[in-house]
């Protein structure tokens, strides 16, 4: 609360009752760790909304369309929100039998390329305050459960800028994913494809790692043109 009345310059009443009125909204929640507040779930899905909109979503779907035609399988693009992954664009596999989700589906992070790549990407101390209270909930014999050997999984992601899915949220499902990332280091998701290990093995899905680190950079300029067209536009409304 402190901070907030630094940045905002509020009294202290006046402070408290409009961070009183965004809890009630949702828009912050109180930390459970702690005096202050943290995001709420409508200012988590206000900013997701907002990054889905940052970019043109048919410029994201068609690069997710050309990977998944490339590798002949799903392709998605998904997002960390806590101990989740949100889809936030897909293209399922023209097979006759797929994955099937939605984009907004919501999977956990623990036990998925896409979360455990993204988890990889938090600070230490956020990381292991994150592992420890997120639900580490078994899917399939594979899926990893304790902390210390999730925590392991995720420094050999961090090291080789790969996440990988053997197996571990869906039975015979295999996935691969790398980050999309900012010309200033920011992350803005993953990307990845997933597949029936029937038809594609794990170590096959790694050798389309070039292709999909490809895909990413595509996806990644998306936000860079967006953003240098929205600063265009703000500079000649002001001109």
């Amino acid at each position: 609360m402190a901070e907030i009345i630094h940045s905002t310059r509020m009294t202290k009443p006046t402070a408290h009752r409009i961070a009183n009125l965004l809890v009630d909204m949702k828009f912050l929640e109180r930390d459970p760790f702690g005096p202050g507040f943290i995001e709420g779930t409508r200012l988590v899905d206000l900013a997701y909304q907002t990054l889905t909109a940052a970019a043109p979503r048919s410029l994201h779907h068609s690069i997710l369309e050309g990977l998944s035609n490339t590798v002949d399988e799903t392709s998605n693009y998904g997002v960390l929100s806590g101990g989740e992954v949100i889809n936030l664009d897909r293209v399922e596999a023209k097979w006759p039998l797929g994955l099937r989700f939605d984009s907004g589906s919501r999977v956990p992070a623990h036990c998925t390329a896409i979360g455990k790549l993204l988890l990889s990407q938090l600070p230490g101390p956020e990381l292991l305050l994150l592992i420890n209270g997120m639900p580490r909930s078994s899917y399939t014999a594979n899926t990893i459960t304790n902390a210390d050997l999730l925590l392991a999984a995720i420094e050999e992601i961090r090291r080789d800028g790969i996440g990988t899915d053997d197996q571990e949220f869906m039975h015979g499902v295999v996935c691969v994913a790398v980050p999309v990332s900012g010309e200033k280091g920011q992350c803005f998701g993953a990307i990845a494809i997933s597949a029936p290990e029937a038809r594609m093995t794990l170590k096959r899905a790694l050798g389309f790692v070039p292709q999909i680190k490809k895909a990413a950079e595509h996806l990644a300029a998306t936000y860079h043109s967006g953003m240098a067209t929205w600063k265009s536009s703000e500079a000649k409304l002001w001109r």
